[in-house]
């Protein structure tokens, strides 16, 4: 059983998939709770839930049931996803998922991922949510297909004894989140994902790994679509202002023990400068001399200029791109070009004479 700060912690990330829209799963044996906390999340937020016990559901009960019309077939939603669908900022629980059997496992990918439902979409503002109970503790329940089990952030859940016995007393647990700003969140999740692109850059064996166990295969493991998810998540605990113990459960939930440690590793000693100073001051940068840590300069400064476009920022970066190209990483210099060039400011040319060693390379690959 867990303290009642690792409790805390796994609260503060379930409420944060919540809020970014992640789908998340909750582990637990039976009687935690689960259910009571998505019940108590949706009434503080105001929020409509849907709560579906997946364990008695047929395929088409997410799937949709065929129908004809007109001579155009299509599939007929399930009530439940049209009422999600007439709302804004529902959520859907969906519980006893792994003792659904894989037919319906199968169905519930679409709804999981792209929150549609027979031919009715949820709305991008649904939260997915699922519970489910280790194997040897459901009745007769199955490991998650690896498929379906790459889509959520899985989280163990047990509550402590303090929870349990204040809880008795009429005084269950809650925790909430600031809602950050827009442009601080923007921030925070340009630099989480060209920090997880540097780390990727510098540990290509990390991007999938399937593990080889049907057990682990039910749970986290790393995908582009998981390191994804990493990206919102971590952008968002950096947005508002969580602890390191918050995006430690949240990174563990999405890729698994072995790659968490190493991307939280990486994180927390690559030291890089604010993208915003670079482009106020690009001539005084100082370029770092390992790769990984130029690349995520480079895709943090990309991320910058995309989310403000000026003609003196996207200036900044091509002088960044030049010393880039002069100190001995031409390669990198012309892969960051591309979209440079591609992002450019209408009439804006590249200033040749601040650019030596990057026009050259920017003629050869024709990209002016």
């Amino acid at each position: 059983m867990g303290t009642i700060d690792d409790y805390a912690a796994t609260y503060k990330v379930l409420i944060t998939c919540v809020a970014a829209r992640v789908p998340v799963i909750l582990w637990g044996p039976p009687g935690q709770g689960k259910t009571s906390v998505i019940k108590q999340i949706a009434a503080d937020q105001k929020r409509h839930l849907e709560v579906i016990l997946a364990s008695i559901r047929e395929p088409q009960d997410f799937a949709g049931l065929p129908m004809l019309s007109n001579g155009v077939a299509s599939l007929m939603p399930p009530d439940w996803a049209k009422r999600l669908s007439e709302v804004d900022n529902g959520i859907l629980f969906t519980d006893e998922v792994n003792t659904a059997p894989p037919s319906v496992q199968a169905a519930l990918l679409r709804v999981c991922l792209d929150k549609v439902a027979g031919d009715c979409h949820l709305g991008d503002d649904t939260s997915v949510i699922a519970a489910a109970n280790p194997p040897e503790q459901a009745a007769d329940g199955w490991d998650l297909a690896p498929p379906l089990a790459n889509r959520f952030c899985h989280l163990n859940w047990d509550l402590p004894a303090e929870v349990v016995r204040d809880g008795l007393a009429g005084n269950w647990v809650s925790y909430s989140i600031p809602t950050p700003n827009a442009e601080k969140l923007q921030n925070a999740l340009n630099a989480e994902r060209a920090a997880l692109s540097g780390f990727l850059a510098s540990r290509p064996d990390l991007t999938t790994v399937l593990p080889k166990s049907a057990t682990e295969q039910g749970r986290a493991f790393p995908t582009p679509r998981s390191w994804e998810m990493v990206a919102i998540l971590s952008g968002w605990i950096t947005a508002c202002d969580l602890d390191s113990g918050v995006r430690r459960i949240a990174v563990l939930g999405c890729v698994g023990p072995g790659p968490a440690a190493e991307y939280i590793t990486y994180r927390e000693n690559i030291d890089l400068p604010n993208p915003e100073e670079i482009l106020a001051n690009p001539k005084d940068f100082v370029m770092p001399n390992r790769m990984d840590k130029i690349y995520v300069v480079g895709a943090s400064l990309m991320a910058a200029i995309r989310y403000k476009m000026t003609l003196d920022r996207w200036n900044a970066v091509g002088v960044v791109l030049e010393r880039m190209a002069s100190s001995g990483h031409p390669d990198l210099a012309v892969t960051f070009a591309r979209d440079w060039i591609r992002e450019r400011p209408e009439g804006a040319t590249p200033e040749k004479a601040l650019l030596r060693s990057l026009v050259p390379l920017l003629t050869e690959a024709k990209m002016i």
